[in-house]
């Protein structure tokens, strides 16, 4: 594959995270709403850790430095938190 192909394939790789993203937040809306009836809390630490200890262990089954992606997935959650906080207790 030369620099071109190279470039192409990251970019409709970029192209599917932000979907998967996206995918990602629509079904933080859908826990939001469930917390919602249910009485709980946005924010739930151990799902937090779980979440993060997952992605950490992948990264490294991946081969890849696990420090970046638990600051992604850190990111992620908090994207997710903000989502669930506007449903749930937002305007």
């Amino acid at each position: 594959m030369d620099l071109m192909g190279a470039r192409t394939r990251i970019e409709e790789i970029d192209m599917k995270i932000i979907d998967l993203i996206s995918e990602r937040s629509d079904l933080a809306s859908v826990v939001a709403e469930a917390k919602r009836r249910e009485g709980g809390a946005v924010r739930d630490d151990e799902q937090r850790e779980k979440v993060i200890a997952r992605a950490v262990d992948r990264a490294k089954e991946s081969g890849l430095d696990p420090e970046p992606v638990k600051e992604i997935f850190e990111l992620l959650i908090l994207m997710n938190e903000y989502r669930q906080w506007k449903i749930t207790e937002g305007d």
